[in-house]
């Protein structure tokens, strides 16, 4: 049921406009948009389920939260160690299954590649652009509980469609 669902998410992302207006039509949620100027990258959240933290202090990204402990976090980082993006993806796979977790689902296209899985009681999904000119990587990544998947599985599809490289 995971697959099913992750691989019908990475359909559906593929499928959303870049830019989401404030409110879609029978979603039910206020979306707003967070955009980085530092690393040149946009990204849509329902602000009535994620509230905004402040921008890190050397400007490269920032956190939602909400109050049932999910998380979106995105940031932008410039490629210091030389690394490629398959290597980014799986180190974000790694660090988010954790020791008792495991992806369940990862594509790679192009620019971007994506990951998403299940960590003990949470799901996970991550998706990183990579752009060459510039030589930065610019991530998402979204974790919540298993319990509040029929909340938040349509919420990460949309975010996963509007998150885009504006470089």
């Amino acid at each position: 049921m995971l697959k099913t669902f992750l691989v019908g998410l990475t359909m559906t992302c593929g499928a959303l406009a870049a830019f989401a207006p404030a409110q879609a039509k029978g979603d039910g949620h206020t979306w707003s948009r967070y955009t980085n100027v530092r690393f040149q990258y946009g990204i849509c959240y329902p602000k009535d389920v994620l509230t905004a933290q402040p921008e890190a202090d050397n400007s490269d990204g920032r956190k939602f939260t909400g109050k049932d402990g999910a998380e979106l976090a995105v940031w932008g980082s410039n490629n210091a160690l030389d690394s490629n993006l398959k290597q980014e993806i799986e180190e974000a796979g790694k660090r988010l299954a954790g020791r008792s977790g495991k992806v369940t689902y990862r594509a790679t296209h192009g620019k971007w590649a994506v990951i998403s899985g299940e960590n003990g009681d949470g799901l996970f999904y991550a998706k990183i652009f990579y752009n060459r000119k510039a030589d930065q990587f610019k991530d998402f990544e979204m974790t919540y509980a298993k319990s509040q998947a029929a909340l938040y599985n349509p919420i990460v599809s949309r975010i996963a469609g509007c998150f885009n490289d504006l470089d």
